[in-house]
């Protein structure tokens, strides 16, 4: 602490190394509230919207096969329809603006 050139200010701190693999829920790499970590959690979160969208309005959190083969096509059948509407979507969204712009 005596080397430290904030220790007169007060603020000095130790810094402790502690390995990631001692436990992967405390310690994340990238670091928690790096810029690293909030471009990852902002792609986190946009998946995860997807997720619940698809969960409340196409039933995939009521899922109700025994084999995993038809859950999938199932989940497969959601999610092409899914990307399908916003794909017209979008277009229809473009067409829209090029004429309002014409």
């Amino acid at each position: 602490m005596r080397d430290c050139p904030l220790a007169n200010e007060g603020i000095c701190q130790k810094v402790y190394k502690v390995k990631i693999t001692s436990d992967l829920r405390r310690y994340t790499a990238p670091a928690r509230g790096s810029q690293a970590w909030k471009n990852i959690f902002k792609r986190r979160t946009a998946v995860e919207r997807v997720n619940a969208y698809l969960k409340e309005f196409f039933q995939l959190n009521n899922v109700r096969y025994r084999t995993g083969k038809r859950a999938k096509i199932h989940f497969d059948m959601v999610t092409l329809i899914y990307n399908a509407s916003k794909l017209a979507a979008d277009r229809i969204n473009v067409q829209l603006n090029q004429q309002q712009v014409a």
